[in-house]
């Protein structure tokens, strides 16, 4: 029989997905020029990477920081201030091999803090950081030797996957409009696609980061703050990159990720300067067939077939779900005023049940503001949570996403209550797994010759259902082609009644 050229097969896979966590102990020490602390707020740590390389052998290090923030009131309780700190820390991760397209979900984990003295907090807890690494492997096809009847299989899925990636430091200059800020409370940072095309070899991908945070206002002759203000600002993201091949028939899905954001405000100033780290990434596939031999077996000699399970991605669907989380938060003191209401998803994950994709994990709300006595205060709260966000998912199903809260609003009840209706955001991709049976070896057993009888050139048999034509080949030692020579197949490829087996 006529030898098919091979044809190469991709699979995408992840190579790695797990969570890193890494412990922080960040002493914060109040300036001379603040009051003593009195009683702590709030506090926090937020993760920064750096930098990020993969070895050649496969191994990921990663550079970071992580920023401790630390809110106290002073002895009247009327006002507050912020003192900060920090800690670089480098992770090493054996991923196995190679990987271009690593994507990365940071976040605190938990967070406690203690006035250990009048001019000294202690910061102390850990921070989680997502890690998953995808790969684009070649499956290697084994060597059939020829003379060998081979059935293949026609698979439709994904070729080989387009990656491309850039690394952005992108500064900006925001003008809050108040008359001084002095330290930034809370800070949070969402990124947004807005357009992409494909213009010869090159993606073109443009964005918006939302920059949301809260600030203290600044006090006359005084390091503290007495009113905070919220603020937001969209800075905006291009980047063109480099990716050989692409194509507008290729499915294409862009990514911005947030490595860092950093907000440092000006003394004596409404200003802020903003320095964001960001990732522009572009994914690519195609829709083809491919051929994979599936059985065999030799008409001669007997033959002993190793086969295996090989699993291949379909192009991928984009994601992209907005939905609706509430918690109620109720603070120890009668509320007078609310500064702002601050959301955030914790631990997300994604899984498959009963064919539906569920999205589980924590939303964590922090609110500050002033009681009817004055004092400041600064509630947190957070509570589990289940959403179901599409159907018709199977089980062979694989999905990267990432979640953002795209707002937080309030509603202040008459128990003194906050009902809060955070507004979130899921994107990503969904890809269906193909899965199928190919043969990985072959060994023709020439010292085991098959008995043939010469005596007749062709038998009768009768099938009361149809049968494929490749087992009744296979079980009666004769060819497909000499099969269909003298039968007439239904379009399934099959035959039924009384069929002729010609001996070869």
């Amino acid at each position: 029989m006529e030898k098919e050229e091979k044809q190469s097969i991709y699979a995408e896979q992840t190579l790695y997905d797990a969570v890193a966590e890494q412990n922080a102990e960040i002493d914060c020490v109040v300036p001379d020029y603040c009051p003593e602390v009195f009683r702590t707020l709030s506090s926090s740590l937020t993760p920064r990477i750096m930098s990020y390389a993969v070895s050649s052998d496969g191994k990921l290090s990663i550079d970071g920081e992580i920023l401790a923030r630390a809110v106290y009131a002073n002895e009247e309780g009327g006002q507050m201030c912020c003192v900060v700190g920090r800690m670089p820390f480098t992770k090493t991760v054996a991923l196995g091999t190679f990987a271009e397209d690593i994507r990365f979900s940071i976040c605190e984990d938990y967070c406690t803090c203690r006035a250990v003295s009048p001019r000294r907090i202690d910061v102390r807890g850990a921070v989680s950081i997502g890690i998953k690494a995808i790969g684009c492997t070649e499956i290697k096809q084994p060597e059939i030797p020829e003379k060998l009847e081979m059935k293949t299989e026609e698979i439709t899925c994904a070729g080989k996957t387009l990656f491309s990636s850039k690394k952005l430091v992108l500064r900006e200059e925001i003008d809050t409009g108040a008359s001084g800020i002095a330290f930034v409370i809370d800070l949070s940072a969402a990124p947004k696609i807005t357009d992409l095309r494909i213009v010869a070899d090159k993606a073109v991908v443009k964005g918006t980061i939302c920059v949301d945070a809260l600030y203290g206002v600044s006090m006359p002759d005084s390091s503290c703050s007495a009113n905070a203000e919220k603020m937001t600002a969209d800075i905006p993201v291009s980047a063109i990159l480099d990716i050989s091949g692409i194509t507008d028939e290729y499915a294409t899905i862009p990514a911005i990720s947030v490595l860092s954001c950093e907000l440092i405000p000006r003394p004596d100033s409404g200003v802020m300067s903003c320095e964001i780290t960001a990732e522009c990434s572009v994914k690519a596939s195609l829709e083809g067939k491919v051929k994979i031999a599936s059985d065999a077996y030799s008409t001669s000699y007997e033959t002993e077939i190793t086969t295996s399970k090989i699993k291949l991605a379909t192009v991928p669907k984009p994601i992209s779900q907005s939905f609706q989380l509430k918690l109620s938060v109720k603070p120890d003191e009668d509320i007078s005023a609310v500064w702002d209401c601050r959301a955030e998803i914790k631990n997300a994950a994604a899984r498959q049940i009963n064919g539906e994709l569920v999205l589980s994990g924590l939303l964590r709300c922090k609110v500050y503001g002033k009681s009817n006595n004055g004092t400041i205060f600064c509630t947190d709260k957070q509570e589990p949570f289940e959403k179901t966000l599409m159907s018709g998912i199977s089980e062979n199903s694989a999905v990267y996403f990432l979640t953002n809260v795209t707002s937080a609003n309030f509603a202040i009840m008459p128990d003194n209550t906050l009902d809060i209706t955070a507004v979130c955001e899921v994107t990503g991709d969904l890809r269906e797994t193909v899965c199928a049976d190919t043969v990985s070896a072959v060994k023709i057993l020439e010292d085991k010759p098959k008995q043939k009888d010469t005596e007749f050139a062709i038998r009768i048999c009768y099938a009361d259902e149809p049968k494929d034509c490749w087992e009744i080949a296979k079980e009666y030692n004769t060819t497909v082609a000499a099969l269909l020579e003298e039968n007439k197949p239904n379009d399934d490829n099959k035959l039924e009644g009384m069929i002729v087996v010609p001996t070869v």
